[in-house]
């Protein structure tokens, strides 16, 4: 990335953004099973990428050369991360497992450090405890205690969503290490490939009828979640550090509660409000260059 270009953080906050739509297009698509809707939305996501790879010439690129390896284990692990995160929505809630696919900055943080030896900030640790707050603020406690007392898979769906946090940190670090091999698009390109070859089993258990009336939509959801925004997504991820990207990617949760709200008109907490505010200024704290006076005076940060 060149030094003082903000392009890159433009591109993973727009596609966190749009991965926000998330809840949107799920709700819409009722109807669809989890494991076919999965299938049809990374399917369409591909042809869409091929499309646009073939048209803007970049089809030698994604090419496999070096670390070739690596790509299969993108693709494995996008899959691991996107699988165990339906089974933590479906056994737990959104909510809930919005908190868990969003333990992976700790992870990230972790992992950081060991495979590509970037440095762990006091700017990045503040960064980390902002976003982290603001997710806890987000969750309604009550009903995570109110599923374990209950029962009924919510284990399941907790050791899913710790799961789906960790192959997320995983995926986030993988890409970073694989950037000098392959460009943003390959890595993508070939990951999402991968996944749809994983998912083929579930292409079936779908009915006809009810795959016809949601298939304009299953492709708009491939088009703008898959391919779009995860373009987006992948080419900022890749040129910021592991762990400023990883707290970056945390609004997503916040652009889905936008969205929630303006689109399914979801009732707006305040307790819901005050989680976002703590994500946003943990963002603005993991890209701020130097640190603003109150920081620097209070928290002595060091960049």
């Amino acid at each position: 990335m060149n030094p003082g270009s903000k392009k890159p953080y433009f591109e993973l906050i727009s596609g966190s953004v749009l991965f926000g739509l998330l809840g949107v297009f799920v709700d819409h698509l009722e109807a669809v099973p989890t494991g076919p809707m999965i299938f049809y939305k990374q399917l369409f996501g591909v042809l869409a990428l091929l499309i646009f790879i073939m048209i803007t010439g970049q089809l030698s690129g994604i090419v496999p050369r070096k670390k070739k390896r690596y790509l299969l284990l993108l693709g494995l692990i996008n899959t691991c991360t996107i699988f165990t995160y339906f089974i933590c929505i479906r056994y737990t809630s959104f909510s809930v497992a919005i908190l868990m696919l969003y333990t992976a900055p700790m992870y990230v943080t972790l992992l950081s450090p060991v495979v590509l030896k970037e440095k762990i900030t006091r700017k990045g640790i503040l960064a980390l405890i902002l976003s982290l707050t603001g997710l806890v603020f987000i969750v309604d406690m009550g009903n995570v205690t109110e599923g374990f007392s209950t029962g009924n898979g919510y284990f399941i769906g907790i050791i899913s969503g710790m799961l789906s946090g960790l192959s997320f940190g995983s995926l986030i670090v993988t890409i970073r290490y694989t950037r000098d091999d392959h460009s943003s698009i390959a890595q993508l390109f070939w990951f999402t490939l991968i996944g749809v070859i994983l998912l083929l089993p579930f292409a079936g258990r779908v009915s006809a009828p009810v795959l016809a009336d949601n298939l304009s939509l299953l492709i708009i959801f491939g088009v703008v979640n898959t391919a779009l925004a995860a373009l987006l997504y992948i080419s900022g991820i890749s040129q910021i550090e592991a762990q400023k990207g990883s707290i970056l990617a945390l609004l997503e949760p916040v652009s889905g509660i936008f969205f929630d709200v303006t689109i399914l008109h979801t009732p707006l907490l305040a307790s819901t409000m005050t989680g976002c505010i703590f994500i946003l200024l943990g963002a603005y704290v993991a890209v701020m260059e130097k640190s603003p006076g109150i920081f620097g005076k209070y928290f002595k940060i060091q960049v």
